[in-house]
């Protein structure tokens, strides 16, 4: 379900279409700068003056340890929470002011799903939003058709959301957040995703990233994720964004820079990606490679330093 439809479908379709082609290049869809907030517990997120910037087309991966302030984050971006201090600006606005038309163009995923599924049965809270639209129900049936498809829930659209599974809940609620795409014509221009692959099995992993390769190829779509499967994050960002406890931006950079780093991640209680820990042992015995990001690249500069003559395992190292 999107958090604020559109008023009216002039203001959201025909709008939304040409803002992803006319958006200046220059301008980041996505830009944090000295954000600071403080709850009424007491308990305070401080994000330094590090820049956080999210450009169109852009997959960006927050990680950090629990109480970082990842989800107080993409709660100032989605504008739930106004800043304290400093700014969040989506869109080239401040976050908690955006029109409802532009809101429309971001799709939210929250960690906690259960808090934006409300309809009584699957069909109906990913109809809810273009229902308040006011579309034509042929309009409604078809938009809500193509997102469940999309998910692979089609099949569930009679079902109870309460009663699903974990990981169809959060189909369901990432469904009712792109049921505004329509294909080639409207999608999203920025996507918020907080713990998107959590009780997902690895199938329904890979078919999110397709998704979202999806629209970022048809619409530009700007990504905005955070988790902590840290094992999916080399092969999928663009860019990567450590917090420290407290919110403080520890490293950021692309996957190799910032996976190179592991004394930056095992201060933050963050395990490295396999990959990055296999590989840094290998340099550690006098091997030392490039980080690769992906299984592939790994398999291919093992093969070509064994074939150009360098060191081996020994046998007794080798899994039998």
């Amino acid at each position: 379900m999107n958090s604020v439809p559109t008023p009216t479908v002039a203001d959201a379709r025909p709008h939304a279409a040409s803002a992803v082609s006319s958006a200046p290049t220059v301008q980041p869809v996505v830009r944090i700068d000295a954000l600071a907030y403080t709850y009424p517990d007491g308990t305070s997120v401080d994000y330094g003056d590090t820049q956080l910037e999210v450009r169109a087309g852009e997959r960006v991966v927050v990680l950090g340890p629990n109480g970082a302030g990842k989800s107080t984050l993409l709660l100032h971006v989605l504008g739930l929470l106004e800043p304290q201090r400093g700014e969040a600006r989506v869109l080239g606005r401040p976050a908690h002011r955006l029109p409802p038309a532009e809101r429309a163009q971001v799709a939210a995923l929250l960690q906690q799903v259960d808090e934006q599924i409300i309809g009584p049965t699957v069909w109906d809270d990913v109809a809810f939003a273009p229902r308040n639209l006011g579309l034509r129900q042929e309009d409604v049936s078809r938009l809500a058709e193509r997102a469940l498809r999309r998910l692979g829930i089609w099949h569930l659209a009679q079902k109870v959301p309460h009663a699903l599974s974990a990981g169809e809940r959060r189909k369901v609620a990432l469904a009712g957040a792109i049921v505004f795409s329509d294909g080639e014509r409207f999608g999203p221009r920025l996507m918020v995703l907080d713990e998107p692959f959590a009780a997902l099995d690895p199938r329904s992993r890979g078919d999110l990233v397709a998704l979202i390769d999806e629209l970022r190829a048809a619409h530009g779509t700007a990504v905005l994720l955070s988790t902590h499967f840290v094992h999916a994050v080399p092969e999928f960002a663009d860019t990567v964004y450590v917090l420290a406890p407290g919110g403080r931006i520890a490293a950021h950079g692309s996957p190799a820079e910032v996976f190179s780093q592991p004394e930056v991640l095992e201060a933050m209680d963050i395990e490295p990606p396999v990959l990055s820990q296999l590989f840094r042992s290998l340099e550690q015995r006098g091997i030392s490679l490039p980080l690769p990001l992906t299984v592939e690249h790994a398999a291919d500069l093992l093969a070509s330093h064994c074939r150009s003559g360098g060191r081996r395992l020994p046998d007794n190292g080798r899994r039998r």
